[in-house]
């Protein structure tokens, strides 16, 4: 059954993969074996029949088209095999990332050493090795200790962020192209499966724009796409090797694959980005997975203690729901009771999500009414009544605190906004005034015809703070949306994004609070 034609653009873009290596210490030797196709096969059956990722075959086989025909030969790629160019006489020591399988006298015939050698060097692997264990191999100066973290070498301590090797980046991008997803009853894809596959792509194309501006700035990456989705028969195209391979890993997007990469990781020192707003119980497993989207109690305490020092002496209303954001809610009390002089100026007045009944009797019309809302999206309608009952009592002036999704709710109109001085915190947003910013947006606009969507954008500040993290000297282009404020939270121990400011919408815009 043919597929539309936008479904064959998308299958076709999802194997448009930037890969740049750069390796100091080894010549890489690889072999190709040749395979006749058979009847109904596909490069993604005959990937997991011979065992290699989907893009390898791709790559072993430039510019052929999608369809194979009885007899069409592919050429099926080798793993790689590291010949050695190690001098064990040489003064400066290179370093090895133990692999799946690997043994010390695997390592030692991979550099053409003695295993006694590598013992010497390594006196710790005498006990075992586990995968990801860092092995120095080279003569040793007795004077100068070696400071595996100048070689590249992942560290990790305690509350410190990671430390990626300082050679490729390799980055493994796992997103649901949905490139086994059956078609429904009259061809095509459900409406379903076209969106995640929408979605994959413009994630695709934020981390390749990434890895371009990187590359320009003297990084070298090594992008590697993995299909989350697994075939009609359960398959999956991606193994433990693809993990094993990375030095960070950006998603999966989906709950599930999330919760089973994530456990997967958790014994590694493989940061993982967490893309999209999801539950931390299904991601907190691996202590070195990442989430952009900022804690919202810092936010909501600043914005308490805005409120308190522009409001001291006056009686400032807070709406309080108790229910899904009730943490919000005793975030902005304690923002508040901090600078406040007087506790007692704060009242509370009991809401639901959908209205709050005493909101107006609670109003004083001969003087400014400072009203807070720290509850988000689960009380839109609780927004939307406010606006309605202050423009119908307008004879008063008020001041709106809200929760920072409310700046995206579509139904709150600008002349409510700019009269309430409505302000909220703010921690993500295309800096669009920055020149650099600019740059770089007119770089993927020039390559796709259109701005990144917000997923390219989260995409590509996750790759630019991964190549912050490997330490180097060069410049980093600038990150497009997130500013991030990594602190240590007991708690959770974990790193948390903090960063907030906050923004007041006066005069037909948004301003920065100063």
């Amino acid at each position: 059954m043919n597929e539309p034609p936008t479904s064959k653009l998308i299958m076709r873009s999802l194997f448009l993969v930037l890969s740049l290596c750069i390796v100091s210490g080894f010549q890489y030797a690889s072999a190709q074996v040749e395979y006749t196709a058979l009847p109904g096969d596909t490069f993604a059956r005959i990937a997991r029949a011979h065992d290699v990722t989907l893009t390898e075959l791709w790559e072993a086989n430039p510019g052929r088209g999608e369809a194979l025909l009885p007899g069409e030969v592919v050429r099926i790629p080798q793993p790689m095999k590291l010949v050695s160019v190690l001098d064990v006489a040489d003064s400066e020591p290179v370093v090895h990332t133990v692999e799946a399988g690997q043994t010390l006298y695997a390592i030692a015939d991979i550099y053409g050493i003695e295993v006694a050698q590598l013992e010497t060097w390594n006196p710790t692997a005498v006990q075992g090795l586990s995968i990801g264990d860092v092995l120095v191999v080279g003569a040793l100066s007795q004077e100068k200790p070696v400071n595996l973290e100048s070689l590249g070498v992942p560290v990790l301590t305690d509350q410190s962020l990671p430390v990626l090797r300082q050679d490729t980046l390799r980055t493994l991008l796992m997103l649901p192209f949905m490139l086994e997803a059956d078609t429904v009853d009259g061809g095509g894809y459900s409406a379903k499966t076209n969106r995640l596959r929408e979605i994959a792509l413009e994630f695709m194309h934020g981390a390749q724009w990434a890895t371009r501006l990187l590359s320009d700035s003297g990084y070298a990456v090594a992008l590697r796409l993995v299909d989350t989705e697994p075939d009609s028969l359960g398959v999956h195209l991606w193994s433990m090797a693809d993990l094993e391979w990375a030095d960070v890993v950006l998603g999966p997007l989906r709950k599930e694959p999330l919760d089973s990469v994530n456990s997967l990781l958790q014994n590694s020192v493989v940061p993982q980005w967490v893309l999209t707003p999801q539950n931390p119980a299904i991601w907190e497993k691996h202590p070195l997975a990442f989430s952009m989207e900022p804690n919202p109690a810092p936010g909501m305490q600043r914005l308490g203690a805005l409120a308190a020092q522009q409001h001291a002496g006056d009686t400032v209303i807070m709406l309080e729901t108790r229910g899904a954001d009730i943490a919000l809610e005793r975030a902005f009390r304690r923002g508040f009771l901090s600078t406040a002089a007087d506790s007692t100026v704060l009242q509370s007045v009991p809401a639901n999500t959908q209205f709050s009944e005493g909101l107006i009797a609670e109003l004083d019309t001969s003087k400014l009414n400072p009203i807070a809302i720290p509850a988000g999206k689960s009380a839109q309608s609780l927004y939307a009544y406010v606006q309605t009952e202050l423009q119908l009592a307008d004879s008063f002036p008020v001041h709106v605190y809200g929760h920072p999704d409310s700046r995206s709710f579509g139904f709150l109109e600008r002349r409510y906004l700019d009269r309430s001085h409505y302000t909220l915190p703010i921690s993500k947003l295309t800096r669009w005034s920055d020149s650099e910013v600019a740059g770089q947006m007119k770089q993927f606009r020039a390559a796709h015809a259109t701005d990144p969507s917000v997923y390219g954008l989260i995409a590509f500040d996750a790759m630019i703070e991964s190549a912050r993290w490997q330490g180097l000297p060069w410049p980093l282009p600038a990150q497009v949306y997130f500013t991030l404020n990594w602190q240590w939270n007991e708690t959770r121990s974990r790193f948390i994004n903090e960063h907030w400011s906050l923004e007041t919408f006066v005069n037909g815009g948004w301003e920065p609070v100063r």
